[in-house]
């Protein structure tokens, strides 16, 4: 798999093969962590969890602790959670509200600025000639989208806005609907044995819901009136549901009729309300998004390049065996409160190691990790064929749609997109797709 100048070839062209030590070998997961968390754009944060001044709260950007501070004036930054004297970790919280951070090892003290503001013995143990203004906390480039926080350590990256590209097209119907925004709720966390890559691999793979969801399907159809979904409307043509790829990012989205809110008839109890609220908010979500993505598209299970999955979640690697998951719940700020807690109760009721689909779905990352770590396992690949040589470019949708509901293209697509960062000795070398989609309305990146 590794040849010369480390230059990986990971997925065959032709049969659609992909090479198995990619999820077990932790000279490649190091690699990983320098050339892919190390170069490109990853959320860390939801502006909702930083509301006041000083606020911060704790994240990662691969294994690398950070602080995402909201400073005394205002400003967002995002630092490496490490003292600049010894190493040591300056915050042990996981939030709170702080306008100094003290290093509990010799005291050296930083603003929520980052700036290094104190040291003991300035004067007589360095004798003065500390050049403390080269010494503040490591700072990550910042930048926000739809009140979602990301950072980036690389300075040779594109912006924010040019990374997420036409993705944003997508994006904005979930994250960008209305001028209050959204609210972060969370996170819940846990751990499972799997590699990082399995769920972004997995958000897009609807081949597997009739089947392995099947029994939680059932439990829905019964108490909810949910209907389940079978194999054959997965499969069905024409179909409302679609796949594609754009910039790095995996997305399924459904076009609708009409400005029927995704899954309001899971809510029958609710149902009048959430309709009601969903018709308020109508001509301001139709100002932001233009008449056709406001009434016709919703987008469904998508990630973004490298971890963030299923909406606001991180797939956080852990080693090549070990995945943290941070889930958070995403409602619209201007919601009833009623509505608030019925999608909370909704998303812990599926998400979570306690969540009907989530179970599912750890057995097979897990199945599918181990597998790979088996030299007889590893002598066949997995098989990524489904839908090879059906996608394409469409009139009105962006990025590289496939045919087809049920493909693998976005699955060959994220390794493809996984080597292009191996591969690339710096960000002169990692492609970005223009932006060429029609934006209609005034939503932007805020």
């Amino acid at each position: 798999m590794v040849v010369a100048k480390r230059k990986y070839e990971i997925i065959d062209p032709r049969t659609g093969k992909l090479d198995r030590r990619i999820f077990i070998e932790q000279a490649i997961y190091d690699e990983e962590m320098e050339k892919i968390f190390g170069r490109a754009w990853q959320m860390v944060a939801h502006e909702s969890l930083l509301p006041n001044k000083n606020d911060f709260f704790h994240s990662y950007m691969g294994e690398d602790p950070v602080i995402v501070t909201r400073d005394a004036r205002g400003k967002v930054h995002v630092f490496l959670n490490m003292c600049r004297h010894r190493g040591n970790r300056v915050v042990r919280a996981d939030d709170g509200n702080a306008k100094n951070f003290l290093c509990t090892y010799h005291g050296w003290t930083f603003g929520s600025d980052g700036r290094l503001e104190y040291v003991p013995g300035e004067q007589e143990a360095y004798y003065g000639a500390l050049n403390k203004e080269e010494l503040g906390l490591v700072e990550a480039r910042c930048e926000t989208y739809a009140g979602l926080i990301f950072a980036c350590w690389d300075k040779e990256a594109p912006s924010l806005e040019a990374y997420l590209g036409d993705a944003r097209w997508y994006l904005d119907t979930q994250f960008n609907r209305t001028d209050a925004g959204m609210v972060a709720y969370g996170p819940s966390k846990w751990m499972e044995p799997v590699n990082w890559k399995t769920p972004v691999d997995n958000c897009s793979d609807n081949y597997h819901v009739p089947i392995s969801h099947h029994s939680s399907a059932y439990v829905k159809e019964k108490f909810l009136g949910q209907k389940m979904r079978t194999m054959a409307m997965q499969l069905a043509i024409p179909n409302a549901n679609h796949h594609v790829f754009v910039n790095g990012h995996s997305f399924t989205f459904q076009v609708t009729e009409g400005n029927e809110p995704r899954g309001v008839r899971m809510y029958k109890d609710n149902a009048e309300l959430y309709m009601r609220y969903y018709g308020e908010t109508h001509d301001e979500v139709e100002r932001r998004l233009g008449s056709y993505r406001a009434n016709h598209i919703q987008l469904g299970n998508h990630s973004l390049f490298p971890n963030g999955v299923l909406g606001f979640r991180l797939a956080l690697p852990r080693g090549p065996l070990m995945t943290e998951f941070w889930h958070f719940e995403m409602v619209e700020k201007g919601m009833p409160d009623e509505l608030k807690r019925v999608l909370r109760q909704r998303g812990a009721a599926n998400n979570g190691p306690v969540g009907l689909n989530e179970q599912d779905d750890i057995d097979n990352w897990r199945s599918v990790t181990e597998s790979s770590r088996s030299p007889i396992a590893r002598r066949t690949g997995q098989l990524l064929t489904m839908g090879a040589g059906h996608s394409g470019r469409h009139d009105i949708w962006p990025g590289d749609v496939s045919e087809r509901y049920i493909s693998e293209n976005n699955q060959r697509n994220f390794y493809r997109r996984w080597l292009e960062f191996m591969n690339a000795d710096s960000w002169a070398d990692i492609p970005l797709e223009p932006m060429t989609a029609k934006y209609e309305g005034d939503a932007g990146m805020g």
